[in-house]
């Protein structure tokens, strides 16, 4: 095994989804999102995934479609991002669901000489401001378009810029997307997905949408709001949201939702050298740390390199269920961490898991949570358990 490794639990993934589906029964389809190669766990995450019930996958390139293809041949998978007109062939020979990002594209594709039947989902942009239709006259003359070739409009969605707990963005959204869709007829297409992991969580089912799309809850994190605390600072939080819930006239908010999940990853790694430093000597780039006293460091063999990022505000590792904290600058290859005389040179180091949230890690990182999940996962050996 190398100096560093993540362990990748697919028994725990397959629990996350069946969990998630149990809860929420409502949609005719759940769109496993499993880009940046499975939020950094590999796409042998997809057969797990599988196991617990999805039956719709997305990912980003063709190359993700063709990881994800030696794992499963046959479940239909979206490409999220438009495939460039010259590489069509490639998304036939994989049976690829094309995303349609605008009526040129279109025009372009339907011009093309694959001979090929695609399902295709239409891409609105509905505030996002990224890919996507924004004009309804556009989007009825591509359904129309469409509907006279010889390819199925399986889907249409779009995604939202916020979770819509503090801002009406979301609200916008769906309002917005359902006036670029008024010149058609939605009940025609079997797939609306407008939402997210978060927006399960933290809203109504949306009246119009009949699947959702779920990224890094799947991998076992409810990334739903909390309820505040009771000091100062939370209790002016909780009236700002109240005040923009009624100035805005907000999707109602659902706080502390129960769902049993487990995150799947855990990321450990070996000491190289357990050492004295002395009162007044330094540790690490920059002699950004420097010893008020005797202290014992563990040196630990990973860095910006291994996906961790470069920032340290008050990170910590757990040893033998303890915490310690990272000490001085991170390198590219090595960190070092204060410890105390229970850590031995054979201990095992635990990164993130047990007692190390993604939550802790990515605020001690500054690092997102797909970022830090994707940079550890890509970065280090893999070990799956099951």
């Amino acid at each position: 095994m190398t100096d560093s490794y993540v362990e990748i639990n697919l028994t725990k993934l397959t629990k996350n989804v069946r969990a998630i589906l149990e809860k929420y029964p409502d949609y005719r389809s759940y769109i496993g999102v499993v880009k940046g190669d499975a939020y950094g766990h590999g796409m042998r995450a997809v057969k797990a995934f599988h196991n617990g019930g999805i039956r719709y996958f997305a990912v980003s390139s063709l190359e993700e479609a063709r990881d994800l293809r030696s794992y499963d041949a046959h479940v239909p998978v979206l490409c999220l991002e438009p495939v460039a007109i010259e590489r069509l062939q490639e998304a036939a020979d994989l049976d690829l669901t094309l995303a349609i990002p605008d009526i040129e594209y279109l025009r372009a594709m339907l011009e093309s000489d694959v001979k090929h039947s695609f399902k295709l989902h239409l891409k609105v942009d509905a505030g996002f401001g990224r890919l996507g239709i924004k004009d309804k006259g556009e989007i009825k003359e591509a359904v129309h378009l469409i509907n006279n070739s010889v390819h199925f409009l399986e889907g249409i969605y779009q995604h939202f810029a916020t979770a819509g707990i503090f801002d009406p963005h979301y609200d916008n959204q769906i309002r917005r997307f359902k006036e670029l869709t008024s010149l058609i007829n939605l009940r025609e297409i079997p797939i609306v997905h407008l939402g997210s992991g978060v927006s399960l969580l933290a809203h109504p089912k949306i009246d119009i949408a009949t699947a959702t799309r779920m990224g890094l809850i799947m991998y076992g994190y409810n990334i739903g709001p909390s309820s505040y605390g009771s000091s100062v600072k939370d209790r002016l939080r909780d009236l700002r949201d109240k005040r923009n819930q009624r100035k805005y006239h907000l999707t109602e908010t659902y706080k502390d939702i129960k769902l049993d999940l487990s995150p799947a990853m855990s990321y450990k790694c070996r000491i190289l050298q357990i050492k004295d430093v002395n009162a007044g000597e330094y540790v690490g780039y920059n002699a950004e740390y420097r010893a008020e006293e005797l202290i014992s460091i563990a040196v630990l063999p990973v860095g910006y390199n291994n996906g961790i990022g470069h920032a340290n505000y008050g990170r910590v590792v757990e040893i033998n269920g303890k915490r310690y904290p990272i000490i001085g600058e991170i390198g590219m290859n090595m960190c070092c961490v204060k410890i105390d005389n229970r850590v031995k040179l054979t201990d095992t180091v635990t990164i993130l898991g047990g007692g190390i949230s993604l939550g802790r890690f990515s605020r001690s990182s500054g690092l997102g949570l797909a970022e830090v999940l994707l940079g550890i996962g890509k970065n280090n050996e893999r070990v799956y358990l099951k």
